[in-house]
């Protein structure tokens, strides 16, 4: 098969992450120093205990860290291995995106980076499921803005003119037998995503949306590939995706 999906920058991510970590420790080290000029009897209750605590943090961070790089880096689809990486992928991502806006990078670099970690390891664990079990879910956006006909309610109610990604999303939907919605919003997403009682999730949309949804979807233990549209005309205005990108995201689900 050909590898159409973006391989992004998972790096990114993961560098922000050891970075972090660095953090942490100039965090404690400050700590540190500030106790060192308490009483004897008091630092020496203080420090024992802030050095329990520092080394099981560091220490669970480190063996989590190390679980998501050698999972991205040998695909590993191990449950622990995966629990591992994403729970660490979670703790990481707040202070990331302090470090990352540091250094300049845009919260938008960041979040393609999580997403394509997540596919990666989405991938990896190699769960599959029957077609009408997988969810193709696809933001309102990708419909032409001068089309009449209200699709969110029933994406059926295309008449398939070609002049959006709509159509050939139906065509694939046809042919692989998932299922299909277009929603409006976030709120949407979540409606259809418990009418339809997916076991995965295929979706599109843009970074912001993508990695909010893929961390809702993570609490309910349902996995998702994420596909980014394509914005020529700007966010929300006329966005588009690549079929093939879709394609592949739903046989990586479906296909033995």
């Amino acid at each position: 098969m050909v590898n159409c999906m973006d391989k992004g920058k998972k790096r990114l991510f993961i560098l922000l992450g050891m970075v972090s970590l660095l953090v942490y420790g100039a965090v404690f080290g400050t700590i540190w120093f500030v106790m060192t000029t308490a009483s004897p009897a008091v630092r020496h209750i203080a420090v024992t205990a802030l050095v329990a605590v520092f080394v099981m943090l560091i220490l669970a961070m480190t063996i989590g860290l190390a679980c998501l790089v050698l999972g991205l880096m040998f695909g590993s689809g191990a449950p622990w291995m995966q629990k591992t990486g994403r729970g660490i992928i979670e703790l990481f991502y707040p202070m990331v995106l302090q470090v990352g806006r540091f250094f300049g990078i845009s919260k938008e670099e960041i979040e393609d980076s999580y997403i394509k970690i997540n596919n990666q390891m989405t991938v990896a664990a190699g769960n599959k499921f029957r077609p009408e079990e997988v969810l193709v879910l696809a933001p309102h956006c990708l419909q032409n803005t001068t089309c009449p006909y209200k699709i969110t309610i029933d994406v059926h109610n295309c008449h398939r003119c070609g002049r959006c990604s709509i159509d050939g999303l139906l065509t694939i939907a046809e042919d692989t037998g998932v299922n299909f919605v277009v929603a409006s919003g976030g709120t949407f997403a979540r409606k259809f995503a418990k009418e339809y009682h997916p076991k995965a999730i295929v979706a599109i949309a843009c970074e912001r949306d993508l990695t909010s949804g893929i961390k809702d979807m993570n609490v309910q233990h349902i996995p998702v590939v994420g596909v980014l549209n394509e914005r020529p005309n700007g966010p929300c205005h006329n966005t588009s995706v690549q079929l093939c990108k879709v394609r592949q995201a739903i046989a990586y689900f479906t296909e033995a």
